[in-house]
């Protein structure tokens, strides 16, 4: 197979499954900055030319390694030169993800003009397209994020699928011990536990909802709760949504931004009772009730209901999504 054929994961998959010998192969012609030839790699290894050679054979066949003639010197067939074409550290995968993340926030700190949106939009379009390449793989089986084949309307079996989903694209999903249908996500891969980056958060919560949401057809409401002593570790609650149930309660989700956030105390914020505002005027005056210094952010923000612009009359409906986006960097 040609070395242009492989795709960089392929690489990284194939450098995962190699043994011992061709580990350590790769490592040797690794260090080389020029084509190093089997005569070479037998004298440095130790090894028999023969052996290197099976070896060196098995790591082309895998796309690991380049091979090319080098220039004839003396009599006899030109000798092939090897090149590595992929990382031998496993880990480097993980430090390639770190860093695109982190280069990805840190332009949108300089360059959004809503970084925080930018970086819950951007996990939106994740988790999809994660959620999305699960879905491709019902008629084939597993892949690397797993098939459970989970059936619409089984929420406790939909939880489930969405802790197994969660806990390999890193959050380290668990049961909530005593409320049912709730998971526990301990971690957050797009940022440093420690000193925990905002806009990292806002990320993951829109992977979250977004993976939720494919994987329940849109048929449950998602509250996400941040443990305020600890803001990586929060809990994921999923209610089933019935329209012929009058008895389950109705939600409406906010989220805020900005100077928003700041006058309300939090970025989102999730209303469940049976005397909900029926317009967005009036779920304006709620809050300016509730919290009075939202008055005047309240006066200069722009709405959306469902990512559409909404004005005072904009009637909202059972699970609306409604974000108040104050001007940003004055404008």
């Amino acid at each position: 197979m040609s070395e242009n054929q492989h795709r960089f994961g392929d690489l990284l998959s194939a450098v995962t499954r190699l043994t011992s010998a061709q580990h350590a192969l790769l490592t040797l012609v690794s260090n080389h900055c020029v084509p190093v030839t089997v005569t070479q790699l037998a004298k440095e290894s130790g090894l028999h030319a023969s052996s290197v050679r099976e070896t060196i054979d098995a790591l082309y066949s895998m796309g690991l390694v380049m091979r090319e003639q080098l220039p004839v010197s003396g009599r006899g067939r030109p000798a092939l030169g090897y090149l590595t074409l992929a990382p031998t550290d496993p880990g480097f995968a993980a430090q390639l993800f770190e860093q695109g993340v982190r280069a990805t926030l840190d332009w949108l700190r300089t360059n959004a003009p809503d970084p925080a949106r930018a970086a819950y939009d951007i996990g939106a379009t994740w988790g999809d397209q994660a959620a999305s390449e699960k879905e491709a793989s019902a008629d084939t089986g597993p892949r690397h994020l797993g098939y459970s084949g989970c059936k619409p309307g089984d929420l406790d079996r939909q939880t489930e699928e969405i802790r197994r989903f969660l806990t390999l694209m890193g959050f380290s999903a668990t049961s909530h011990p005593t409320i049912p249908f709730c998971l526990v996500l301990c971690a957050c891969p797009y940022t440093d536990p420690v000193f925990p980056d905002s806009l990292a958060l806002e990320l993951r919560r829109g992977v979250v909802e977004k993976v939720v949401e494919a994987k329940t057809s849109g048929g449950v409401d998602v509250h996400i709760s941040e443990d305020p002593n600890n803001p990586i570790r929060v809990t994921v609650t999923l209610s089933e949504r019935s329209k012929d149930d009058t008895s389950h309660p109705a939600q409406l989700n906010v989220r805020f931004y900005g100077a928003a956030a700041e006058a309300v105390e939090t970025d989102t914020m999730t209303l469940a009772d049976s005397s909900l505002p029926e317009t967005l005027g009036a779920l304006i005056d709620r809050l300016v009730d509730e919290f009075p210094e939202f008055a005047p952010v309240a006066d200069i923000s722009s709405f959306l209901v469902d990512d559409h612009e909404a004005d005072s009359d904009t009637v909202l409906s059972h699970g609306a999504v409604v974000e108040v986006l104050p001007p940003f960097g004055g404008g």
